[in-house]
């Protein structure tokens, strides 16, 4: 329940959180400059700080500069430093932009030289709920054989949901460039999964027929492996997800058969 001092605050169009009292505050009245809630993530290469993705709390100067950084306060920055190798904030922010509008998903809110800033997804990351991915692969259908059948059933619905969300951005001619499992997020309310982080996301008009086709594929490969995991615990799935993992399954795996029998025989129970 909450209390007088808490406060739900919006970070995207669909999404809220409940703040403590001490961040509520900064919401309330903002701080000379952004206050960073949490650290996300660094990169670093020999030693030198390529870039960190932090929750801030938007300072008023962030709030002057940025409309939406007024109505999100609470928002994902992320900051270059020099020595970067990726492409520039702006090509970002354009990327987000143009998949905010594709899929619904969370906008971008703004851009400088060197810092990015877009609302985001209260939740997890995919790649931290699944119990897949271990390696050597084939281990993974034993963990397949011991998988709560509700949590199976609950993962294949995420997948599908990520799945189909990728092919309406290929149909409108955008790939994701970077689709791993930590970047579906997983939201609890509403009860979504949500692609995030369109840094390396491409246009189909910005690349050759042979490009486009190659990075389409790469976009579904993480998907669809987990896909073949979740079918030696729950049997072989109907639709397009299933169908395509199945189609693909010999480039997926080097030795696919063990897979394959085990969906056999778990769809024969």
């Amino acid at each position: 329940m909450q209390t007088p001092e808490q406060m739900m605050v919006p970070v995207s169009p669909r999404h809220e959180v409940l703040l403590a009292p001490e961040y509520a505050q900064l919401i309330r009245y903002a701080p000379e400059h952004d206050f960073v809630m949490r650290t996300i993530t660094r990169r670093e290469a020999n030693g030198l700080q390529l870039m960190s993705a932090e929750m801030v709390i938007a300072g008023k100067d962030t709030r002057k500069e940025f409309p939406l950084a007024e109505k999100y306060p609470m928002h994902f920055r992320k900051t270059y430093f020099p020595g970067r190798l990726r492409g520039d904030p702006s090509a970002e922010f354009a990327n987000q932009q143009r998949a905010s509008e594709i899929l619904d998903a969370p906008p971008p809110i703004g851009f400088t030289t060197d810092t990015f800033r877009s609302c985001f997804v209260p939740g997890k990351p995919y790649s931290r709920l699944t119990p897949f991915g271990i390696e050597p692969v084939e281990n993974n259908v034993q963990i397949a054989e011991e998988i709560n059948l509700a949590t199976a059933i609950g993962l294949w619905w995420l997948c599908a949901q990520a799945f189909d969300e990728l092919v309406c951005l290929h149909e409108a001619g955008l790939v994701h460039g970077d689709m791993e499992l930590h970047n579906i997020a997983v939201a609890p309310s509403p009860a979504e999964a949500v692609l995030i982080d369109f840094e390396l996301a491409k246009r189909k008009e910005d690349l050759t027929p042979e490009e486009w086709d190659k990075q389409v594929r790469n976009d579904f490969t993480e998907l669809l492996k987990e896909s073949v995991y979740l079918q030696c615990a729950l049997g072989r799935q109907p639709g397009p997800l299933a169908d395509m993992a199945m189609e693909r399954m010999a480039e997926l795996f080097p030795s696919p058969g063990r897979f394959e029998r085990r969906i056999r025989r778990q769809a024969a129970v």
